[in-house]
């Protein structure tokens, strides 16, 4: 995985208007659209737990001024059907041994929440804007991964995630909803 450790000057400053022009620009290709689940299925699907679903990440090549994305994936290990709704709680952990580096994720409010249904072996994915830890100045960890709180659970996953965060009490991390259709 590659380190985000330096930042482009001339990017940072053009950050407003090229994340308000260009969103993320993660193409149609790469934000697969998930089948339409009927409302029915949605009403007997129950929330997900840890043990229903594989948590993984893969990186995005792309990024912008003093930004980089990943997505979280999820894929319904289960026998059955189950549902997500709203926002994964996110943060890195290093020094191994699970020790959280920064505040935990903020949600980006910019697209609605919409109850995703997972069939077994179905997957949806969450997109995680990282935030160069350079912008914060000061000292930087290697991070080992993601501790994550997928929507309603109060248990969390590890996903091994190596990257460069800073150890300053700042929120580096922020998530779009769960399934949100990316442009």
């Amino acid at each position: 995985m590659r380190e985000h450790s330096k930042i482009n000057f001339g990017r940072l400053l053009a950050a407003s208007s090229v994340l308000a022009l260009a969103g993320i620009g993660v193409t149609a290709a790469s934000a697969a659209t998930l089948p339409a689940a009927d409302a029915s299925a949605e009403a007997t699907a129950p929330p997900a737990t840890v043990r229903d679903l594989h948590v993984g990440v893969k990186p995005i090549d792309n990024s912008s001024a003093g930004h980089y994305y990943v997505w979280l994936t999820f894929k319904n290990t289960s026998h059955h059907r189950v549902s997500m709704y709203g926002y994964s709680g996110v943060s890195f952990v290093a020094y191994g041994n699970g020790t959280q580096v920064g505040l935990p994720t903020g949600w980006e409010h910019n697209r609605r929440p919409h109850r995703v249904v997972l069939a077994p072996g179905a997957k949806t994915k969450e997109l995680v804007t990282i935030t160069d830890a350079g912008v914060y100045g000061g000292r930087t960890v290697r991070t080992d991964g993601f501790r994550v709180y997928i929507p309603d659970s109060r248990a969390a996953v590890f996903v091994p995630y190596k990257t460069r965060a800073t150890t300053r009490h700042v929120r580096q991390l922020a998530v779009e909803p769960v399934g949100a259709k990316i442009p």
